[in-house]
């Protein structure tokens, strides 16, 4: 298996949409679909497709938010595609092109057990918790990684 990353451009907001639907039914995801709030995202993050031999699976993203700081702000994989290490994958992949970034934070559901023991395996620590964090009613628990 051969998982890389492919930064998508404006014309791949359907690409993105989709997996953001593929995961939508989640409450433990606040997912972007309208086709404006894509190609948002899009121009405001650092959007990926991840690809499993060359075929779409799912998206990982960040944005900058200064110099020396990224959030985290999405990682999808399609639930056919769960649970074979393609998130593991695509975070290691994005890890080492975040490496000269001094702090990178992220926030994920407290509920979400699969994706906080992904990221404290990769050097995250959890270091605060939001109630409502997207307007939604649910919490997020707030995970930062200093690199040095």
């Amino acid at each position: 298996m051969k998982i890389s990353l492919k930064r998508a451009a404006e014309k791949d907001w359907e690409n993105v949409s989709f997996f953001e639907k593929s995961v939508s039914e989640s409450k433990y995801y606040s997912a972007v679909t309208k086709e404006n709030e894509v190609k948002e995202y899009i121009k405001k993050s650092h959007v990926f497709l991840i690809l499993k031999d060359n075929k779409p699976v799912g998206t990982i993203s960040y944005e900058m938010k200064d110099k020396n700081h990224a959030y985290l702000d999405g990682l999808t994989v399609h639930p056919d595609y769960q649970k074979q290490g393609i998130a593991k994958k695509s975070i290691e992949i994005l890890m080492s092109e975040l490496k000269g970034i001094r702090l990178i934070t992220l926030v994920v559901h407290p509920k979400n057990t699969p994706a906080i023991v992904l990221y404290l395996k990769h050097g995250f620590y959890i270091n605060g918790w939001k109630d409502n964090y997207f307007g939604d009613g649910e919490p997020r628990i707030e995970m930062s990684k200093e690199n040095s």
